[in-house]
């Protein structure tokens, strides 16, 4: 006869593994992501984890997460199965579960949590990381305690920067971000305007950027229009 555990089985469902030993910010408690974790060199490349099909040189390719959040949900729900297959790539850059500024507070914070949560679990592991620096409105800048100073860090602009309005937002929080982490890079996936980024580089720092996947597929579109305009004008 099978005897009955004295110990209850209780499920993980808040993920607590992800922070376990973590230092944890004064403000919020977030997780704080250490020095040793991060990336000390620029990737070559960095492609979205929903093309990572197109991966052809993972030991200098660096996987993100700039794409729609379903996208990468089963990450998002069970990290720890994805640990493995993070581990073939250079590094990794931070989470990017959406804390848009219109959610309310409780759920901004609770999505860059998650992100900052994942980041430093797999940085735990061992895998190279790239904080992502991802903020919602002016109430989650607390956040920033959470990123190690002068290091590399991530930001992603694909689409979110499309807007003026949102641009002029953009521009001001990537100004506190870099006052508050002076970081020693930023890896930039999508477009990297002076609008945005020129008081990083009056500060003198290097801004790296990567051609965002539609980015990649626009270009490839432009150059097949104009052979083919080339072809008939032949």
């Amino acid at each position: 006869m099978l005897r009955k555990s004295k110990t209850p089985y209780v499920r993980d469902v808040y993920l607590a593994y992800l922070i376990d030993g973590a230092r944890r910010t004064k403000t919020d408690e977030f997780p704080i992501i250490e020095e040793w974790m991060v990336a000390t060199e620029p990737p070559k490349e960095i492609i979205q984890w929903d093309r990572r099909c197109d991966v052809k040189d993972p030991l200098n390719t660096a996987i993100c997460f700039y794409c729609c959040d379903p996208g990468f949900q089963p990450i998002l729900g069970n990290p720890q199965r994805y640990a493995e297959k993070m581990k073939q790539y250079q590094c990794v850059v931070g989470l990017d579960a959406s804390p848009f500024d219109n959610m309310p507070l409780v759920v901004q914070k609770s999505q860059i949590y998650l992100n900052l949560g994942i980041t430093y679990y797999y940085g735990l592991l061992g895998i190279k990381v790239i904080p992502n620096v991802r903020l919602g409105d002016d109430r989650t800048l607390s956040s920033l305690e959470a990123y190690p100073k002068h290091t590399l860090i991530a930001i992603g602009t694909h689409g979110f920067t499309k807007r003026l309005d949102n641009r002029i937002i953009f521009a001001e929080q990537v100004q506190i971000i870099v006052d508050e982490l002076e970081p020693k890079g930023i890896c930039v996936y999508g477009p990297a305007s002076d609008e945005i980024f020129g008081y990083a580089r009056l500060k003198g720092i290097p801004i790296y950027q990567y051609d965002s996947y539609t980015m990649k597929e626009n270009a490839k579109d432009k150059k097949r229009k104009l052979s083919e305009e080339d072809h008939n004008e032949g």
